[in-house]
């Protein structure tokens, strides 16, 4: 509320000579106005994939941490035979100054096995424990330790470096954008930023592959498909949902592996509480 002051001068009288002086030093008369606060220039609306990764960005990061809910799967299929997969559910909750992450969730596997899976992230470094096995630890650099991360906060800023590649769409709730690939052999797709991941993901895969007599080389094994899809709110433009899901064909036997994996994160909200690793975990 602005409030008006005046300021009134005072006058006195001389008992000399009847003449009316100044009584003292007074501030002239005046209204004193508060000047209103210059209004915030607007930011003006993301049109490009860029722009809309680039304010996504700043909202999530303007927040002390995230919760989010974790659904995967994954399978290698021969024709002929049964699945052999598995899949995931997990609650992350990653903090953003400084960076962590817990990660708390449970693999089932096609046989109906399940196992418990905890990760964290702390100081750069991650920390994984399946089941009853004892601590793994590792850069995030580390494939072995990268696969089981799921960082949607980190793959958004992976996303910012190849988003010129995405559509942009409208939905009812706000925006969604898009990557798609398909038809890239194994040895180019290595080199596409978008596709990084997808590559790092099935590497293990074929690696068991390899093991069991397959004799594909990088240059036979095709990817199928693939998608990238980020949905961000209207207000403020943060993170709904990121879904990707990749398809590998690996040739065998005059037929083909079909390799596949597909994972989501659903935002559940602010994260208000802090990530420290277990007592005794070093």
């Amino acid at each position: 509320m602005l409030v008006a002051v005046a300021v009134a001068a005072s006058s006195g009288c001389s008992s000399h000579d009847g003449k009316r002086k100044p009584a003292g030093r007074h501030a002239p008369s005046k209204t004193a106005q508060a000047q209103p606060e210059p209004k915030a220039t607007p930011k003006p609306e993301p049109k490009t994939a860029a722009q809309f990764v680039a304010r996504a960005r700043e909202a999530m990061g303007a927040e002390k941490g995230w919760t989010f809910a974790l659904r995967g799967s994954e399978s290698a299929v021969m024709q002929g035979q049964a699945p052999s997969g598995a899949t995931y559910a997990a609650t992350v909750h990653r903090t953003t100054a400084p960076v962590a992450l817990q990660q708390t969730g449970t693999v089932t596997t096609s046989k109906g096995e399940r196992k418990p899976e905890v990760v964290y992230v702390v100081g750069g470094t991650g920390y994984v424990k399946e089941g009853a096995e004892g601590w793994k630890k590792g850069a995030l650099s580390e494939p072995d330790i990268a696969n089981d991360v799921e960082d949607p906060l980190a793959e958004l800023d992976a996303f910012a470096t190849y988003a010129k590649s995405a559509t942009v769409g409208r939905t009812g709730a706000g925006v969604r954008l898009r990557v798609r690939a398909s038809g890239w052999q194994l040895s180019a797709a290595r080199d596409r930023p978008a596709l990084k991941r997808a590559v790092r993901e099935v590497e293990p895969v074929l690696g068991q592959l390899r093991k069991a007599g397959v004799t594909a080389t990088d240059g036979r094994i095709t990817l199928k498909s693939f998608t990238e899809t980020w949905d961000l709110g209207a207000q403020g433009y943060r993170v709904v949902a990121h879904r990707y899901a990749f398809t590998f064909l690996v040739p065998f036997q005059g037929g083909d592996i079909t390799v596949s994996q597909e994972v989501r994160a659903d935002n559940r909200g602010v994260f208000d509480g802090s990530v420290a690793l277990p007592s005794g975990v070093k």
